[in-house]
């Protein structure tokens, strides 16, 4: 049988720990947001509820027992809308709260409050008030009408959303975080349970049972809050962070294992899929070699690394952090892949046309030099032969004079395009200056150098360039030098030689090939 004083003690001290949680929770707000707000909010809900009912126990009239009963849905009618706005914004579901469904979802426990506070009155909430003498001792009771049952379809709808919620919640969580899911589960359905038993008066004695159920349910969040430092971690918008992050996270345990990733992950690495977990992270990782570089046992913090699929290409940065337990005890590692593929295709082709001459689309002065300087390098260590074709357009100025520098472009394109089509793809071709266009030529000795430049002086003289109403007829002059190992040179040398060839070859008459070498 139980003691109305014992029952009373209990509540009181209930409403003092549910006070503390509330406080300690409301501290949280900083770091965990508004889950922390409405968390706290359910909480003084439920001190208030126990409290106001020890105090209805302790009443010997019909008259302070309505009271207290008046002040205890001041409680009550917080509980469940508080409970289901904690749950949509601890998941991550916030946006589905618009001000107008706001607005109507709390009028419900705004009507169901001022209904409780006609007690004595109208009765609209509680029909046939009466103390019931039959038990231990005696308690209110009353007649249940039609708020009465409203007042439960919304709790019950309340309690059903939160926790449909929550157990989606636990499906998508990982295992680390499943417990805290599960607190939140347990801590919602005990009060409703309970609710039930005590609308279809089964509870012991006509007690009502609901305070202390939310006093258990105010012990299962004090271990949420502190054991499982809950509201510090929030990991439970896992389904709306994690799994909608755009970059990739791959989480492995201490032995190198995989136990979680999200989509992004997936998109990147096809190989990766739920029959992935559990399975070492250097087995899913085998069909690409630039990754293993995530395994190391002492990896670089962040790191950029390029795939290779085909014909395309995907860069991304990576980085590896190390999961902690208690004691800063690994407990396994989390990797990020970064995509940042469209920057650096655009960096890429930035470079490209900070490296071409505009007009002709060859290399510009600066990026041949670069080039040429790599590859007179290359032929220092390696040996073999190379050659430099200097060339200059007979008679441009007279073009550009005569018929605008639009006609001059039009010659200078034509003239690339045949440089480009002639010549080998790994010679390198530059635009010096105005007209002046100089090649270089790796694995290629001096005479056969000059073999090339007579081929291309025959081609710029059949050249015919089409311009508005007339054609261009133009015509090159060509110097050529070059070097065979184990002669070194460099280009600076390279190019004096082939820049006196050009000289000699315009002063002799133009439109001809003159070699001379280092």
């Amino acid at each position: 049988m139980i003691n109305p004083r014992s029952a009373i003690f209990i509540l009181l001290f209930s409403s003092a720990i549910l006070l503390f949680l509330s406080g300690s929770t409301w501290i949280r707000r900083k770091n965990a947001g508004s889950p922390a707000k409405w968390l706290s909010l359910c909480m003084t809900g439920a001190a208030v509820y126990c409290f106001g009912y020890a105090m209805e126990l302790s009443s010997d009239t019909l008259a302070e027992m309505m009271s207290w009963i008046r002040f205890q849905h001041l409680g009550i009618q917080v509980l469940a809308p508080t409970w289901l706005l904690f749950s949509l914004h601890i998941s991550g579901r916030q946006n589905l709260i618009t001000i107008r469904k706001l607005i109507i979802f709390l009028s419900i426990p705004l009507f169901l409050f001022f209904s409780a506070q006609t007690l004595g009155g109208l009765n609209l909430f509680h029909l046939s008030p009466r103390i019931e003498t039959s038990g231990a001792f005696p308690f209110f009771t009353y007649d249940r009408g039609l708020v009465a049952w409203i007042s439960v379809t919304y709790l019950t709808f309340c309690v059903t959303a939160s926790t449909f919620i929550f157990s989606v919640m636990y499906l998508r969580s990982t295992p680390l975080f499943r417990r805290q899911v599960m607190l939140f589960i347990f801590g919602s359905l005990i009060p409703w349970v309970v609710m039930i038993i005590y609308m279809f008066k089964v509870a012991p004695q006509g007690l009502d049972i609901n305070p202390f159920a939310l006093s258990l349910s105010g012990v299962i969040f004090s271990l949420a809050l502190f054991r499982y430092r809950l509201l510090d971690i929030v990991p439970l918008a896992r389904d709306v962070i994690f799994e909608n992050m755009g970059d990739g996270v791959l989480v492995t345990d201490n032995r190198g294992r995989m136990i979680d990733f999200n989509p992004a992950a997936g998109r990147m690495i096809p190989e990766i899929d739920r029959d992935s977990i559990g399975s070492p992270l250097k087995e899913i990782l085998a069909p690409y070699p630039e990754l293993i570089l995530l395994l190391d046992d002492d990896p670089a913090e962040s790191f950029d690394i390029r795939i290779n699929r085909g014909e395309m290409t995907k860069y991304y940065k990576c980085s590896v952090s190390l999961l902690t337990g208690e004691n800063n005890e690994s407990t396994g590692r989390i990797y990020i892949l970064s995509d940042f593929s469209g920057i650096r295709h655009l960096m890429d082709q930035l470079e490209e046309l900070a490296a071409r001459d505009g007009l002709t689309g060859v290399c510009n002065r600066r990026h041949f030099n670069e080039m040429a300087v790599r590859e007179i390098y290359r032929f220092h260590r390696f040996g073999g032969a190379l050659s430099m074709i200097m060339l200059d357009l007979d008679h441009f100025k007279n073009i550009n004079d005569s018929f605008g520098h639009s006609a001059g472009d039009a010659v200078l394109k034509a003239a690339a395009k045949i440089l480009v089509d002639t010549l080998r793809k790994t010679d390198i071709i530059g635009r010096f200056g105005g007209e002046e266009f100089i090649i270089l030529l790796p694995e290629t000795d001096t005479d056969s150098a000059a073999d090339l430049a007579e081929k291309l002086r025959g081609c710029m003289e059949g050249l015919s360039v089409p311009f508005q109403d007339r054609a261009f007829k133009v015509t090159a002059s060509f110097g050529v030098s070059g070097v065979v190992s184990p002669c070194k040179t460099s280009f600076e040398e390279l190019f004096e030689y082939a820049d006196r060839a050009l000289y000699d070859a315009k002063t002799s008459g133009r439109n001809c090939v003159v070699t001379s070498n280092p």
